[in-house]
């Protein structure tokens, strides 16, 4: 049973080799014009996660954050592209490159459909680093109250290779607990290192159903390696530890984005955001 992971990994990061050319040409073209001061915003989704896209486009749309000119959203099937274009999204479909996966939403996570899936999470943001662009990464369970990229182009904050959301006090994620679910990467020698040895264990990720636990394992090695990190502070970016479907109390009052994580699956998750406030979908 053991070898089944490395199986799927190797014939998964061997087609993402073999198509690199083909890929990075058509990415190229795309990432020319979705870009603001050399930043893509970059999310991956099928079609069963299509609502939680759509809460997030109404908490930046009703907000006047103007986020559709720098996004890329890498679809996982036809109808996520189709459903990301119908809201004046641009999107890449790839199946060739990242393998095919289901298009109904993850049932629990870190099942073998989450696990799957993972593949092209890693993935996507290993192209557009090489690619030369920074990277802001999310996932679909965001949604943002104030615009998030003037934080990042501060001046001071550009010496930072990689900055990451707290996860929160996970024994899993010690000693740092990164949230790989909103994350910053400049396209730097340090930044590239690392996210290369995270996708080339993918195998690892795979096996243990998480890819936050490996990247917490393997950030711990590049920091020694030069990478210089920013953990974001949890007044300005919060994650799902800090809310649940009956307390709110320790939510920041204005922060610029709230991740909704600590949660199974797609119907806890919408409790959760309905809870808080957070689901705009219903109005």
């Amino acid at each position: 049973m053991q070898n089944k992971p490395f199986g799927k990994s190797r014939n998964l990061l061997h087609a993402f080799e073999a198509e690199r050319k083909r890929r990075h040409h058509k990415l190229g073209l795309l990432l020319k014009q979705q870009n603001q001061h050399n930043v893509v915003l970059v999310m991956m989704l099928n079609q069963g996660h299509l609502d939680l896209f759509r809460n997030w486009v109404r908490s930046c749309d009703d907000r006047g954050i103007e986020v559709r000119s720098w996004t890329l959203v890498f679809a996982v099937d036809a109808d996520a592209a189709n459903g990301v274009e119908q809201l004046g999204f641009t999107s890449y479909f790839d199946p060739t490159s990242y393998g095919e996966h289901g298009k109904d939403a993850v049932k629990v996570f870190g099942d073998m459909q989450f696990r799957s899936l993972m593949f092209q999470k890693t993935a996507i943001v290993k192209d557009v680093l090489d690619l030369g662009y920074s990277l802001l990464f999310q996932d679909v369970d965001v949604v943002w109250k104030k615009d998030p990229l003037p934080y990042f182009l501060h001046p001071s904050r550009q010496r930072f290779d990689a900055r990451f959301m707290y996860d929160g006090q996970n024994n899993m994620h010690a000693p740092l607990h990164v949230n790989t679910g909103f994350f910053w990467l400049n396209p730097t020698p340090e930044s590239s290192r690392f996210w290369s040895a995270v996708l080339m264990h993918f195998d690892l990720i795979h096996r243990f159903g998480s890819q936050q636990m490996i990247v917490n394992q393997i950030i711990l090695g590049h920091l020694f390696k030069g990478l210089k990190l920013n953990m974001l502070p949890e007044k300005d970016f919060s994650n799902g530890h800090l809310f649940s479907i009956t307390n709110t109390a320790r939510l920041p009052k204005d922060p610029y984005v709230i991740h909704c994580s600590w949660t199974g699956n797609l119907e806890h998750k919408i409790k959760k955001f309905k809870f808080a406030g957070l689901w705009y979908l219903d109005n």
